[in-house]
């Protein structure tokens, strides 16, 4: 029972509403914390009693910790010694098993999706203070980042398994439409230390998103404001095939790919985008922007800019170039002006393929919008980028590491597609849904067994393997303090931290 005569004492002068409310509020959670404690205790003595115990031998407790949006929670469970199928040892704890305990670091999933939350709007540090604020949690700048590392690395593993699966054609999405819209554009971004780009004069590199939608619909409460309808989100520093892969695969997982007619591609012109050409169905534009940027950039009268802008909105692409053309030979003798229109007529040459907007070529044939959907000019990825990744990622005089900030453009692009949540409760519980199991076994045919087999010459670099250390020598207490160490230790808990 709470005592009052311990937090009110109309001695006290310093005693006010902010004071009074934090001393309740931290009192609500370490009982909180003694509760979950009291619970997990029980649940422990529960599995214990009810195991079949010819298959699972107690071993004793170990102590453990986990952080908890309600504070530290610290208690023992058991710890049990089984058989594999291939008649080895091996060690879990029923406990963690039954409740789906795996965590991030110790860190509760809980207080990994509060983290993830601040982390994608402002620093690590300023991440750190405000869990500090907001929850009963003492939480260092630095733990915040080795979740991020954590997390984002564990999301990049997905993304590799589906890469994986949708190479063998095993990867179908349930979900049927007929177009699909897909913008591409990059972000350079500082980089630091050893990832700095070797043999030039920038010191960045670039930082490839993409995104997918399925049209627009009306946003409510504007009469004419519109949204993008089911976004989805990747990102990576990887090479052009690599992105192409992990988008292929980012769409396989959600669509049904059989039945989509028309896709179509929206980008600035860079090769990395082009390596998406080429597929059935598969049309590429240029981005509006980035077109009519190009053009007023490289002309410095407007009104002859904005009268090959109409042009090129129009569709009258033939009539452009003659009219840039014109303007080349009138400004022959301006050196400015003319390698200025050069460069521009050179640009839009490149990216002839893409000038006609989509909605007017011939060759392309729309579907009809499904309900409650409209098929609307594309031109959304500059907004796209400041959103998901500029506004967190750039300015500020902030500078990254290669791996650090591609693990924070995973969870930034996950959060674009509203699936953060859901990942963190995948990574953290370990599951994976039944569908995409049967798929991973059909795939991965290496079994516990092979693994210890003398591998064969070939191309690609073995694994390094070694025993537990002092494994055949002469056994002192020290030496079978480490060899238990290893021997029963879970392995999510030897991570530096």
């Amino acid at each position: 029972m709470y005592n009052l005569n311990d937090t009110l004492s109309l001695n006290d002068n310093e005693i006010t509403f902010n004071s009074l409310e934090k001393k309740i509020y931290k009192y609500a959670c370490d009982t909180a914390c003694e509760i979950l404690r009291e619970v997990l205790s029980h649940l422990d003595r529960r599995l214990m009693d009810e195991r079949d115990a010819e298959i699972y031998r107690n071993k004793g407790l170990r102590h453990t910790c986990i952080k908890t949006i309600m504070g530290d929670v610290e208690f023992d469970r058991r710890i049990y010694e089984y058989k594999t199928d291939q008649g080895k040892k091996a060690y879990k704890f029923l406990l963690d098993e039954y409740l789906k305990m795996d965590t991030i670091g110790h860190i509760s999933s809980t207080l990994v999706e509060k983290i993830v939350d601040n982390v994608t709007n402002v620093s690590y540090r300023n991440t750190s203070n405000n869990i500090k604020e907001l929850a009963n949690q003492e939480i260092s700048h630095t733990a915040v980042w080795n979740v991020v590392q954590k997390l984002g690395s564990k999301i990049e593993e997905k993304e590799e398994r589906k890469i994986l699966l949708n190479k063998m054609g095993k990867l179908k999405g349930s979900r049927e439409v007929k177009a699909l819209f897909q913008e591409m554009d990059g972000i350079w971004l500082s980089i630091q230390g050893k990832d700095k780009p070797k043999g030039r004069k920038s010191k960045k590199k670039e930082l490839k998103l993409g995104v997918t939608y399925e049209g627009w619909k009306k946003r409510g409460g504007r009469k004419d404001g519109y949204v993008v309808h089911n976004k989805t989100a990747c990102a990576s520093f990887g090479t052009s095939k690599k992105f192409k892969e992990l988008s292929d695969a980012a769409i396989a997982e959600v669509y049904n790919t059989d039945e989509i007619e028309v896709r179509i591609l929206n980008g600035d012109g860079a090769p990395w985008i082009k390596q998406s050409m080429g597929g059935e169905g598969v049309y590429f534009q240029l981005d509006p922007f980035h077109k009519s940027q190009a053009v007023l950039r490289n002309m410095e009268d407007k009104k002859e800019a904005y009268k090959l802008m109409k042009m090129l909105h129009d569709g009258k692409i033939d009539k452009s170039f003659e009219y840039l053309t014109g303007l080349m030979v009138k400004y022959t003798n301006n050196e400015k002006k003319f390698k200025k229109l050069e460069k521009l007529y050179t640009y839009l040459f490149e990216n002839k393929a893409g000038l006609v907007p989509y909605h007017l070529r011939e060759e392309i044939k729309m579907p009809e919008a499904p309900e409650g959907l409209e098929y609307r000019n594309l031109g959304t990825m500059e907004h796209n980028i400041c959103d998901i990744l500029a506004q967190r990622m750039k300015g500020r005089k902030m500078s990254w590491s290669i791996k650090g900030a591609n693990n924070l453009a995973k969870i930034l692009a996950e959060k674009a597609g509203k699936r953060i949540y859901q990942t963190i409760d995948e990574i953290c519980s370990g599951s994976i849904s039944d569908d995409k199991l049967e798929k991973i076994k059909e795939v991965i045919t290496l079994t516990a067994a092979d693994v210890n087999k003398k591998p064969k010459k070939s191309r690609y670099y073995h694994i390094h393997k070694a025993g537990i250390p002092f494994t055949g020598c002469a056994v002192t207490n020290g030496r079978k303090a480490i060899q238990s160490f290893f021997q029963e230790r879970n392995l999510s808990e030897l991570v530096y931290r």
